[in-house]
């Protein structure tokens, strides 16, 4: 399976959730809980106040609310590679519709750096062959390219105790194996639910001696 059926199979399954609900959660194919928990593990990050962030996969532009309702002020600014979430993000938040736009990061370039770069569960869909695990770590790549201070990932997790059959999960490991050739600031936490983790990236050394 090659990178354009990926995106068809992407945008054709969570454009039939878009169809069912226009639930900020259900639409991502999270619960409410999860969803949340995952907003709030993104906060470990750094602080955002004041500074430019990044959401690839911003979905209808939850996560700016999450921020907003925290009192979170930062200049964001939100990408997806679904035309319909992008629609109704803007519909949803008309004072920055400006910050919501249709982009793919893995075929295509953004001319400018932000201090953050986030996504939330952006591949979590089961594809073919070792699709999952190399679209991943491209993204990865491209996000730790694009920030100027770190990234924050969450993806769901190869040890989960109930997986579903349509999900892709993946192994805490292998993403560290793979990371560490490009980043080796990282962190990971699998503390805050049980089939699920998220990626620190950071582009400086957090400690000095």
């Amino acid at each position: 399976m090659d990178y354009k059926k990926v995106k068809e199979k992407n945008l054709t399954y969570f454009s039939g959730l878009l169809d069912e609900s226009d639930d900020e959660h259900y639409v991502v194919a999270q619960s409410k809980i999860s969803h949340r928990k995952r907003f709030e593990k993104i906060l470990d990050l750094g602080d955002f106040n004041n500074k430019t962030l990044l959401d690839v996969g911003c979905g209808i532009g939850g996560f700016f609310d999450f921020l907003k309702e925290k009192g979170i002020n930062c200049d964001y600014t939100g990408i997806e590679i679904n035309p319909r979430m992008i629609e109704i993000a803007q519909e949803k938040h008309p004072d920055i519709k400006d910050k919501f736009f249709v982009f793919d990061i893995i075929e295509d370039k953004l001319d400018r750096q932000f201090d953050y770069v986030i996504s939330n569960g952006p591949l979590n869909l089961k594809f073919e062959s070792t699709m999952n695990m190399d679209m991943t770590m491209r993204l990865i790549q491209e996000m730790v390219n694009l920030a100027k201070i770190g990234i924050a990932i969450t993806m769901t997790s190869a040890l989960t105790r109930k997986p579903h059959p349509e999900t892709f999960y993946y192994h805490p490991l292998d993403i560290l194996a793979e990371t560490v050739k490009f980043c080796v600031n990282v962190r990971f936490d699998h503390t805050y639910l049980p089939h699920d983790f998220t990626l620190f990236c950071y582009k400086k050394d957090l400690y000095d001696f």
